[in-house]
């Protein structure tokens, strides 16, 4: 079985070396710094091959607060293009919709997501080895993935549609978030009351059922704050929550720079 892993990034790459070690495996991105970099680990292809199975873990995005789904569209075209019978593993993050949306589109006819866990901060316990959530378009297409996931070592968590393996993962990111939030609120909070932010937290902690994060930066990086726009943009009328959070943080930003301007 021949499997194309599709971007080769901070996720992809460490998906496409492990894969190679079951399968007849070569990965593509449209980066040439990034096919000479994994080319030290896996063989590298200038661009999308036939093959058995791909696994597509591209970047995806936002512009003006909305999801930019075109690597992800231009890939599965191709993809559909070479051999739309292929299995079709989309392990990027997407807005519900659109693992199906590429398979009428395209007609690719085994379409499944595994949507990554992958954090680079301990590879070693939540690297491409770890529990996953997978879905499919159909059955059979859900038991060959299942089939091929359970070759490479991963522990799985079925579910029963495509779309709830994709509304899993932006939940997991934007429940994160909020938590991080609501810490930076309370810490703004501690602040103007002249309480230590540290020791509060520690005391809450206590609590068999409460976990209060560290308030640090502000949230940053790709994930969290994309994958909150993503189930943000999946329903406008119904994200209070959601967008409480995002202008908590913020604002938390913003008193941050304050603060700092102050000393």
């Amino acid at each position: 079985m021949k499997i194309q892993v599709i971007g080769l990034g901070t996720v992809g790459l460490p998906t496409a070396i492990h894969v190679s070690r079951f399968f007849d495996t070569i990965g593509y991105d449209i980066s040439l710094e990034a096919r000479r970099n994994a080319s030290k680990f896996i063989r590298t292809s200038d661009r999308i091959l036939k093959a058995d199975g791909y696994i597509v873990i591209v970047s995806t995005g936002l512009k003006h607060g909305k999801p930019v789904m075109t690597a992800i569209y231009d890939v599965a075209e191709e993809i559909a293009k070479i051999n739309n019978k292929a299995l079709v593993c989309i392990e990027s993050t997407v807005p519900v919709g659109t693992c199906r949306d590429l398979a009428v589109k395209f007609g690719l006819e085994r379409v499944a997501h595994c949507p990554h866990r992958f954090w680079k901060g301990d590879p070693e316990k939540h690297g491409v080895v770890q529990m996953r959530v997978l879905g499919a378009i159909n059955e059979k297409t859900l038991e060959a993935a299942k089939e091929f996931y359970t070759k490479l070592g991963i522990p799985l968590h079925i579910v029963s549609s495509i779309e709830v393996a994709e509304m899993s993962k932006i939940v997991e990111n934007s429940y994160r978030f909020v938590q991080i939030a609501f810490a930076e609120e309370v810490k703004m909070i501690c602040d103007r009351l002249g309480l230590d932010f540290n020791e509060v937290r520690a005391a809450c902690n206590t609590k068999w059922n409460v976990e209060i994060l560290e308030a640090r930066n502000g949230i940053g990086g790709h994930c969290l704050p994309k994958d909150t726009r993503y189930l943000k943009a999946s329903a406008q009328a119904r994200v209070h929550l959601l967008n409480g959070a995002i202008k908590a943080d913020n604002l938390y930003k913003r008193w941050l720079q304050w603060k700092e301007s102050m000393l």
